[in-house]
């Protein structure tokens, strides 16, 4: 277990993260500081530093947070105003902090927290945290160093789980967010169930697919699950409520093909 940081850190951590803490610093430094344990020679030492270099401290660390998150996911910035968009970073630092020690982790952390705080939120797109998350999802798929792996040799077997390219994910959205054009468009996209299959093609383009709800439910099982290819679509159907049909077993003939075709199922694992 570590051990808890000294005095003067744990000050200085609370003047970085508390929300109020530019107002308590203003009405009495001493008392702030005091108030995380420091004493003595430590309390000197920060009080004649000044609260006004340690706020600067504090700024520099909102910002460069800030920064970080915005070079994310700017296109879901744009619909929040800077104002509301640093009320958010006080927030999130406040509740939650960075836990990475990658300044390249903190836009992940930021979005994962902060759904529950724009859901509730009157004044914030509907669609605001889907297109967060989608922008997000393209960098990974674009940056993964997987993908592009060669194709097993085997061909598809019941009884055994595929293969996919390392670049593949799945996810579903309540709203059709990949639908709006690449540049800052500030439209509603359609408010509908989506579910998408995004990965890498070989000339390195994020490509997405949409899915049915089948399609999805397959995937969900084969691709995220690694369940075999009876087990997954067995699944698949219990999960829609709905018997495994031989249109179903079509149905999924057809898109495993399609897959392939586009680079992205390998084949059966060996």
């Amino acid at each position: 277990m570590a051990a808890d940081p000294e005095p003067p850190i744990r000050a200085l951590d609370a003047v970085i993260r508390v929300a109020d803490a530019p107002a308590r610093l203003e009405e009495s430094t001493a008392s702030f500081l005091q108030s995380r344990g420091v004493e003595g020679e430590d309390l000197e030492a920060m009080l004649s530093a000044g609260a006004d270099r340690m706020l600067v401290y504090r700024k520099l660390v909102h910002n460069r947070i800030t920064h970080a998150i915005r070079d994310f996911i700017p296109r879901a910035l744009a619909l929040r105003t800077r104002e509301r968009t640093r009320e958010d970073v006080a927030a999130f630092m406040e509740a939650h902090a960075v836990r990475s020690p990658y300044l390249r982790d903190a836009p992940r952390e930021f979005v994962e927290w902060v759904e529950p705080r724009w859901r509730a939120d009157p004044e914030v797109p509907g669609h605001l945290h889907d297109l967060a998350r989608h922008e997000l999802l393209a960098l990974d798929v674009r940056n993964d160093p997987r993908g592009g792996e060669p194709a097993t040799g085997l061909p598809v077997a019941l009884d055994r789980a595929l293969r996919f390219d390392g670049s593949a994910r799945r996810v579903s959205y309540a709203y059709a967010v990949h639908r709006l054009s690449s540049d800052a468009d500030a439209s509603a996209p359609e408010h509908a169930p989506t579910h998408l299959l995004v990965y890498r093609d070989a000339k390195a383009k994020v490509r997405y697919l949409e899915l049915t709800a089948f399609a999805a439910a397959v995937l969900d099982e084969l691709l995220v699950r690694s369940a075999t290819v009876t087990v997954g679509l067995q699944r698949a159907c219990e999960r829609l409520a709905e018997p495994l049909t031989d249109e179903r077993l079509a149905t999924a003939a057809e898109l495993l093909a399609d897959l392939v075709e586009r680079g992205v199922m390998l084949g059966a694992e060996p």
